[in-house]
């Protein structure tokens, strides 16, 4: 096996196993939303070690793996950098989980002192997300010009960006200032550069590099990119609290949002055309629910916002469509794309809980009529959360058990 498929592989296993905690992680925020005892935790920690465990050990090494697997193919010297660093980021990420668990963003008491621990491990996997960049330009020169690299750029340059949100949140904490709109403001400036910039156009790029094909555009194939570089950091205004949102920030928002979208409709017109050869059932399953996505998106950009502003449900169901409908199902194409070989019988069971998971979220997402709800119906959403892990189980025991057939060989 190439040092490449090697790095590629042992991230697969190891952000599976990640995720796996994570998504159990939010079954135990689902299951204390409806009264389960979480052994005294607060609600609001356990959704904090979900979402970072999330980004930092799933929808981060994951696009980073199959980068370095595209810069390895030329300049396969790269291996022990990208490993390094890939590594060192799910270390430190892993690090932070207990802290966010217990603590939250709050310091910890050691002796006399109080250290915020969870803040200060997330600042070291931004640091490593710069090492990344520094290790990815080094090695990018020898790479072509391609959509595929083009994408992979600009994702590296919205998790850059992002990163300063997130810097300023700590600046903030450490300040001690009291403003509620900085604060928010900053924390959404990254989690909707991070999320809309870093994950779409990451994914978007890792589609483009498998999908093998060559395509004339009649425009610069800029023009893919811009609108969603450039609209995916004015989108923070909707993350706000409905009190903290000003008519000049909404249409900030929304501006961003129809960049956004436009983007994103002429990628999709163009991902339909470019579907890799392998698992092409799945891979329109990905592009149904980017599809849906964008939609979503672009109707929070276009309707009137009574309609949809405050209902956190809706939010709930945008971020699960998003992450983990498109970016997460992505990956799962993907990986089993490049490794055509192997057991195919998890990514079936994964599609089908994510499928199962996100209708439990429309029930409850404002957007079905109340009359229609089930009865105990934040019961099947709970129950919904499980049913993601068990299909990672599932793809774990067959990659785990291909590895070893092929290294017996």
């Amino acid at each position: 096996m190439e040092q490449k498929d090697q790095l590629l592989q042992k991230v697969w296993l190891w952000s599976l196993l990640f995720f796996l905690l994570a998504a159990l992680t939010g079954f135990v925020y689902r299951w204390g939303l409806i009264g389960g005892d979480i052994l005294g935790l607060r609600l609001s920690n356990v959704r904090h070690a979900h979402s970072h465990l999330m980004f930092f050990n799933w929808v981060t090494p994951v696009p980073m793996a199959f980068i370095a697997y595209r810069l390895m193919k030329k300049t396969p010297e790269a291996y022990h950098s990208f490993k390094w660093c890939i590594g060192s980021i799910m270390v430190i990420g892993f690090l932070s989980y207990p802290f966010f668990l217990v603590y939250g963003y709050h310091p910890v008491p050691l002796g006399t002192a109080e250290l915020p621990f969870s803040v200060m491990l997330s600042g070291l996997v931004m640091i490593c997300w710069y090492w990344f960049g520094l290790i990815y330009l080094k090695y990018r020169k020898k790479a072509d010009s391609s959509l595929s690299q083009l994408f992979y750029d600009g994702a590296l340059v919205m998790l850059v960006i992002s990163s300063l949100g997130a810097w300023g949140v700590a600046v903030v904490q450490f300040a001690n200032v009291d403003n509620n709109l900085i604060s928010g403001a900053l924390t959404h400036f990254f989690l909707t550069t991070f999320t809309e910039g870093w994950c779409v156009l990451a994914a978007i790029g890792i589609f483009y590099d498998l999908s093998g094909q060559n395509y004339s555009l009649p425009f610069d194939k800029n023009w893919l990119i811009a609108p969603i570089v450039l609209g995916a950091p004015l989108m923070f205004p909707f993350g706000l609290s409905a009190d903290l949102l000003s008519d000049r920030l909404l249409w900030i928002a929304r501006f961003g949002s129809v960049l956004v979208s436009a983007g994103l409709m002429v990628n999709l017109f163009l991902m339909i055309r470019l579907k890799p050869i392998t698992l092409r059932w799945f891979w329109n399953a990905v592009l149904l629910f980017f599809g849906l996505k964008i939609a979503v998106q672009f109707g929070a950009a276009v309707l009137p916002s009574y309609l949809w502003l405050g209902e956190h449900g809706l939010r709930v169901l945008y971020l699960h469509l998003l992450l983990l409908g498109f970016v997460s199902t992505l990956f799962f194409a993907a990986y089993h794309t490049v490794n055509a070989r192997s057991s195919r019988a998890g990514i079936y069971l994964f599609l089908g809980s994510v499928i199962v998971l996100i209708s439990t979220l429309v029930i409850i997402s404002g957007l079905w009529p109340p009359a229609w709800q089930p009865a105990n119906v934040y019961q099947w959403v709970a129950a919904g959360a499980l049913l993601p892990s068990m299909a990672v189980v599932v793809e774990l025991v067959v990659v785990g058990v291909w590895k070893y057939r092929r290294q017996i060989k």
